[in-house]
């Protein structure tokens, strides 16, 4: 006879956590998901909504360095840094300056495409079998530049992503605005990003797999973790904050942007930052646009949603527990007023969202076994990434704890990198 799969735990259901339980369970596993908030309310709730697998360069490098000291200049800029959490964000900022030489910026971006592989064969898996696949927009993100010269300071990009395989056509201002008439006639160059789609509502994507899940025999307790037992090298007693301790035969880590402070209950280190994204949600927004956006003039995207045109971006560095400052999410309007100048100013039924994207130095999830807890895995980390790589990231755990061979090495994403 054969022994019965051992049963897993995931802590975390965001779009990383409830795709590794989809997996997981596909795999033949019994799977409990502990999240403190209800399944996609999270992060994962307020995205630009891309499943952007031709994005394959870090989020930092060397231009972007160039660009930082001018932004943060401007408290509403794209990026931010309160001061006083400074002394606890440099370490970060160190360890991604030692990421942005050539050699390092070669094997992250080689390590990104690869995640991006098969991104939307996982995704459409999930979709699929949860009745949503409807979610997904198969059309090119179009991305959209001021001059010649910002067009041209990208060319480097583009030549890499197509190395990869990631072709990104180019079009003229008057082509772009075929595309998009709402577009300002200013734009003087379009070009798609070599791999960008879009879903319609990034929440109902993960609550369509939550509740799959549930139906194939899942279990999902709403509930906070207040800490994990380790006996003999393993993690035996998950204790939640008011329910019922938890006895764990294996588990995995997928807690976002919490995720660190998990690890270094089990005795490993991370370096992770809650990089602070916002969003404006315009239901009235007055412009018809049948794609998401990007403007390459500041970070950030336009996507049109199910609740209305959602503009969505920027980076703040301000910790896990820091109010929220909505004035970045209102400065959302201002940037994106610059390319759709029909663009309605927000109204009563404007809203508003601020979520912690968990950010690595060196813009890589970490995805893979604890090397000092026996039963252990970690999947987090994805940074402006998480959508389009969680469906990858739920399958490669699942055929690591499973036993099976992964596609793609799978060193870069290691926990004992930082």
């Amino acid at each position: 006879m054969t022994s019965p799969q051992p049963h897993i735990t995931v802590i975390g259901a965001g779009i990383i956590g409830m795709a590794t339980a989809a997996f997981l369970q596909r795999a033949g596993h019994q799977v409990t998901v502990v999240d403190r908030l209800p399944p996609g309310e999270g992060c994962s709730f307020g995205n630009a909504g891309g499943i952007a697998f031709g994005e394959i360069m870090p989020t930092i490098h060397p231009k972007i360095f160039t660009k930082i000291p001018g932004w943060l200049l401007d408290p509403l800029g794209p990026l931010t840094i309160r001061w006083r959490y400074l002394p606890k964000a440099l370490p970060w900022f160190l360890a991604a300056a030692r990421n942005t030489t050539s050699k390092r910026i070669a094997a992250i971006t080689a390590a990104r495409a690869a995640l991006g592989l098969r991104a939307v064969a996982d995704f459409e898996t999930l979709l699929k079998a949860a009745g949503s696949h409807d979610l997904m927009v198969y059309r090119e993100t179009l991305r959209v530049f001021d001059s010649k010269a910002q067009f041209e300071a990208e060319a480097e990009e583009r030549r890499v992503k197509a190395e990869h395989g990631f072709s990104c056509e180019v079009f003229s201002g008057d082509e772009a605005r075929e595309m998009e008439p709402a577009l300002s006639p200013h734009i003087s160059h379009g070009a798609f990003h070599g791999g960008w789609f879009f879903v319609k509502n990034p929440e109902r994507v993960v609550k369509s797999l939550a509740a799959e899940f549930l139906r194939q025999g899942g279990k999902i307790i709403q509930d906070d973790v207040a800490r994990i037992e380790v006996v003999d090298g393993k993690a035996k007693i998950l204790q939640l904050k008011t329910g019922a301790p938890i006895s764990l035969d294996r588990l995995v880590v997928c807690a976002g942007a919490y995720s660190h402070l998990l690890a270094k209950q089990l005795g490993d280190h991370a370096l992770l930052e809650a990089e602070r994204g916002y969003h404006i949600v315009l239901p009235n927004s007055g412009v018809s646009v049948s794609r998401s956006i990007t403007y390459a003039r500041t970070p950030g995207a336009a996507t049109p949603m199910e609740m209305g045109l959602r503009l969505a971006g920027t980076d703040e560095f301000a910790g896990l527990d820091a109010a929220p400052n909505y004035k970045r999410a209102d400065a959302l309007y201002k940037v994106f007023k610059q390319i759709f100048p029909n663009l309605n100013e927000p109204d009563e039924q404007a809203t508003r969202w601020m979520g912690r994207r968990p950010g690595t130095p060196d813009s890589l999830p970490v995805i893979g076994p604890s090397p000092r807890i026996s039963n252990v895995w970690y999947g987090f980390g994805h940074g402006h990434m998480g959508l389009t790589w969680g469906p990858t990231t739920g399958r490669l755990l699942a055929e690591m704890i499973s036993g099976k061979p992964q596609n793609i090495d799978m060193t870069a994403f290691r926990i004992d990198r930082f």
